[in-house]
């Protein structure tokens, strides 16, 4: 289920990719074409962005492709890796509590006093906000999923935690 969401939210990323793409060209063309440009590209432009840049994130840490240093981490014992893996998920984990807590704060204050956009368009605020919340929140189960994952494989007796590193996504 959380593979499938997570996929779901890589594929919406990339829609904002390929949206944010097309807003610049439009804009750039329009401008040398006619003089004028989309209206509120900027904000729009700022907004497809949120969605560019978290909905991913389950998804790359799932597939443990963030960023990493391991010239020290593999000079360490199996066990010891184990350990460190387990400890780097649980910082992350609560590291984004305090941050998923924040983008609920502000959904839930945008939609409540109908924030918007100044600007020609008037666009409202919720949907980034949105955007932005989904995409942490997600990104706190896979944390939390890794956690025990990475747990589980600390505790063994092996300590084994290769078959936690670098599994392909699918």
């Amino acid at each position: 289920m959380l593979r499938k969401l997570e996929n779901l939210l890589l594929a919406a990323a990339g829609v904002c990719v390929v949206a944010l793409g097309l807003l610049i060209t439009a804009t750039v063309v329009l401008r040398s074409v006619v003089g004028w440009g989309v209206p509120d590209d900027v904000v729009i432009a700022k907004e497809l962005m949120i969605g560019a840049i978290v909905l991913p994130l389950a998804a790359v840490s799932s597939a443990r492709a963030h960023i990493a240093i391991e010239f020290l981490y593999n000079r360490f014992g199996k066990r010891t890796q184990a350990w460190l893996l387990a400890f780097s998920s649980l910082i992350g984990f609560l590291a984004l509590l305090p941050i998923a807590y924040a983008a609920w704060r502000e959904l839930s204050h945008v939609v409540g006093v109908g924030s918007y956009f100044f600007g020609e368009l008037e666009l409202p605020k919720w949907p980034g906000r949105l955007a932005f919340f989904i995409g942490i929140a997600c990104f706190v189960v896979r944390m939390l999923v890794l956690l025990v994952e990475d747990l589980k494989a600390a505790r063994s007796p092996t300590g084994d935690a290769a078959s936690n590193l670098n599994r392909p996504y699918s």
